[in-house]
């Protein structure tokens, strides 16, 4: 499999783009949002976070060896100096979501998702060690699981990826629905439902609701779920889907766990 790039055919596919100097652009193999992480040939999307605001680093990114930026459309006056291809967006977070998913539909990697009130970390580091022994496995790092850190995983990976093991977070409606219609799991999990969150999320069923849109939007795109029979709220739900592996140790379940011995500190 060759190297995976992002072409000038896939920015005119970013939704609101008008892309300037569009001849000059070269495919890109690298996507960054940390002029820091720029190298030579890199696509630099400028992003407002609660600190910074990339478009400051927008000239660090070009000594870097950025060959195009992604900008803010009402910052364009600014950089109308560039003469390297500029891609100009309504949301330069939406469009960096857009370039993530653009780079999943191109890699050929497994993509494993997690979400849940607790252990989704623990789960994942498991899954991720587990798979390495026999792949070449990309996971998400540090706190990466939100409208951002998602993408940023998946642009991590190269062609050589062969399993993509996500973190998935929320708290607030909506989020997890965002970022699984960019990663689109071939497999996904809750590990389980509690009070994370409730501020926003209302109650157990509210936090249901929302860590659900990752096994639906996994199964309309002919993934399987795997369902934890142990908690009660899962378990309620669990007919709804069909392409579904269960697990746990009570009842009638796919894979049946036992806790065959432990240490004294657990």
């Amino acid at each position: 499999m060759g190297k995976i790039k992002i072409t000038i055919e896939d920015l005119f596919n970013i939704s609101s783009a008008v892309i300037y100097n569009p001849d000059a652009f070269k495919p890109v193999s690298n996507v960054e949002i940390d002029s820091r992480r720029v190298k030579k040939g890199s696509l630099f999307v400028a992003i407002k976070g609660e600190k910074y605001d990339g478009h400051d680093f927008i000239l660090d990114a070009l000594k870097k060896g950025a060959n195009s930026v992604v900008i803010d459309s009402r910052k364009l006056k600014k950089f109308s100096f560039l003469e390297i291809p500029v891609v100009a967006v309504n949301n330069t977070i939406r469009a960096y979501g857009e370039l993530a998913k653009i780079w999943r539909n191109k890699i050929s990697a497994k993509v494993i998702s997690i979400t849940g009130s607790n252990g989704k970390t623990t789960v994942k580091e498991m899954i991720a060690s587990l798979l390495s022994e026999k792949y070449n496995v990309v996971k998400t790092e540090a706190n990466n699981n939100n409208h951002i850190g998602v993408p940023l995983t998946i642009l991590g990976t190269d062609e050589k990826c062969e399993a993509l093991v996500l973190e998935q977070g929320t708290n607030h409606f909506n989020e997890i629905e965002y970022s699984a219609n960019i990663s689109r799991p071939d497999y996904a999990m809750i590990t389980n439902i509690g009070d994370s969150h409730l501020e926003f999320l209302k109650n157990r069923e509210g936090v249901y609701k929302e860590k659900s849109s990752l096994l639906d939007i996994t199964e309309m795109h002919g993934g399987t779920v795997f369902l934890n029979m142990d908690d009660p709220i899962i378990r309620k739900h669990s007919k709804n889907y069909w392409n579904k592996v269960t697990y746990g140790f009570n009842g009638s379940v796919n894979v049946k766990g036992k806790i065959l011995d432990y240490t004294n500190d657990g």
